[in-house]
């Protein structure tokens, strides 16, 4: 008998199990399909705790956004208690595993092949949020600094007085490439420290194979909850524009090519607003481009900081990935600031049809 189907039968699984098998490649967690004597299937996955640390404050966060979903007639994940009615079984080992239903007749898209699944990918995104508007209850901070662009600049700094990797200087260039807007994303951040963006639920993970769709392409739920936070819902708009929006990979080499492509940003906007607009507020809508930016210039950053320490953080395939990687997001970032008035007058645009 495996691990995972020693660790199930902790679950309360109501049905008899008959088949436990890995499901995916995941990058942070290991996760199986557990089949029953029933029609109903089941979620198991080994949470990682170097990454996720609070697992319990997880969790709980997970189950009062799902329990909210519920309420609202949404559908969504249910999550499975263990036998000592918790969230989460402690293994021997020590790792923490969860359980949750598994949602049928649905499927996940890694890369949004046409216009109409940008479009979905964007009502996606916009119909977490709505169900979410009006939650009211507290989840527990389990990404302190996450989107942070203060806390940020402090490793930054760090990391460039260190020079651990000697190619501090290399990239002096790129480094002023980070200072130069330091002070417009340190005001942007100040609206989300002042709360003048309001606090509401955000995914944190926005992709598109983040969401289920059901055979017609119809989006039927977010999935892979274990970033949920209450912050601005901009960063959530912003990381997906930043995703959806550039047409090729976040590692492109030919940064020449690399833009926001117009078209796609139109549809993911239009189709996140049509599930969105009816709650955001007025500053939220002036600042939805400048979230897009935002998020792409963190992510320079991140990429930057990395390279220079050496790369002990994101996973490598060669020497300069980290160095291309933020080169790319550098080159979508100019292509955002050099298109942002017309990104502006697409989403005024579209929200006058609301």
């Amino acid at each position: 008998m495996s691990d995972a189907q020693l660790i199930v039968t902790h679950f309360c699984i109501p049905e008899h199990v008959t088949r436990v098998a890995a499901l995916g490649e995941g990058f942070i967690n290991d996760t199986y399909l557990v089949e029953t004597s029933e029609a109903q299937k089941y979620i198991l996955q080994r949470k990682n705790s170097s990454i996720f640390p609070d697992i319990p404050g997880m969790m709980d966060n997970i189950d009062k956004v799902t329990a909210h979903i519920r309420s609202k007639g949404g559908v969504t994940l249910q999550l499975i208690h263990s036998r000592d009615n918790k969230l989460f079984y402690r293994g021997p080992e020590g790792a923490c595993w969860t359980c949750c239903t598994y949602i049928p007749d649905t499927y996940t898209y890694d890369y949004a092949v046409s216009m109409d699944l940008v479009r979905a990918g964007g009502l996606g995104v916009g119909m977490f949020h709505s169900l979410t508007a009006d939650f009211q209850g507290n989840l527990t901070d389990t990404l302190p600094g996450f989107h942070d662009i203060g806390y940020r600049f402090g490793q930054f700094a760090e990391s460039i007085e260190r020079n651990r990797s000697s190619r501090g200087e290399s990239v002096a260039s790129l480094v002023e490439e980070v200072y130069i807007r330091k002070e417009r994303m340190e005001s942007f951040m100040d609206l989300v420290t002042r709360q003048v963006l309001p606090q509401r639920v955000s995914h944190n993970d926005t992709k598109l194979s983040n969401f289920l769709f059901d055979k017609d392409r119809n989006v039927v739920c977010a999935i892979d909850l274990d970033t949920l936070k209450q912050t601005t819902v901009l960063f959530d708009f912003g990381d997906a524009v930043r995703s959806y929006t550039n047409p090729f990979a976040e590692d492109h080499p030919e940064f020449h090519e690399i833009r926001l492509d117009m078209e796609r940003f139109y549809h993911f906007s239009a189709g996140y607003l049509s599930r969105a607009a009816w709650f955001l507020n007025d500053t939220e809508k002036l600042h939805m481009a400048f979230s897009a930016l935002y998020i792409t210039y963190e992510q320079f950053l991140r990429f930057l900081m990395d390279y220079i320490d050496g790369d002990t953080y994101y996973r490598i395939r060669y020497p300069t990935h980290n160095l291309v990687r933020a080169q790319s997001q550098l080159a979508l970032l100019k292509s955002m600031e050099d298109q942002y008035d017309l990104m502006q007058e697409n989403l005024y645009s579209i929200l006058n049809t609301f």
